[in-house]
């Protein structure tokens, strides 16, 4: 019985962190009716059902009391996915793509030299008051030193785009 535990403690794990990593969170079967039925209600369910089972296993528990606590950790670890993990996850979906097209238009100093055709570092506050660092490249002629006081023009999935402003 161990091996099966085992078995889908590994398949559960590879599982879930496949449906974390690629698949769309927010959206996926079962999101909208039966969210434990879901390919990462499932992987989850997989994964509590092996790790419960194991450990009972291991502590001498025998089949059925290996069993009822291979259950227990299968709801308690769907739960935990589906009622902490996931609608965390689902924010900071929903707010990632804002925040980063929010710092356009914003001020900032550069932290690390950003050379004409590669990139460097710059320093800012965003909207919500939080200082970030981020990559950011320049079309500008000479490269932009540190401590250069810059525009944020653009942004794109990888790097910002600054332009030089004058210091007054």
């Amino acid at each position: 019985m161990t091996a099966a535990y085992l078995v889908a403690f590994i398949v559960g794990g590879i599982a879930l962190l496949s449906a974390l990593l690629l698949v769309d969170v927010g959206h996926g079967a079962g999101h909208d009716g039966l969210p434990f039925l879901s390919l990462t209600g499932l992987s989850a369910a997989l994964l509590g059902a092996g790790a419960g089972g194991l450990i009972s296993s291991w502590a001498g528990l025998g089949g059925v009391g290996s069993g009822l606590v291979a259950a227990g950790a299968a709801v308690a670890l769907v739960f935990a996915c589906q009622g902490l993990l996931l609608p965390y996850l689902r924010r900071q979906e929903s707010n990632s793509q804002q925040s980063r097209s929010s710092y356009i238009g914003l001020l900032g100093t550069v932290t690390l030299d950003v050379p004409t055709g590669s990139w460097g570092e710059v320093a800012f506050v965003d909207a919500d008051g939080n200082r970030v660092r981020a990559k950011a490249i320049t079309e500008e002629p000479e490269t932009l030193a540190k401590n250069t006081s810059v525009y944020i023009a653009d942004v794109d999935a990888d790097y910002l785009h600054v332009v030089s402003v004058p210091d007054h």
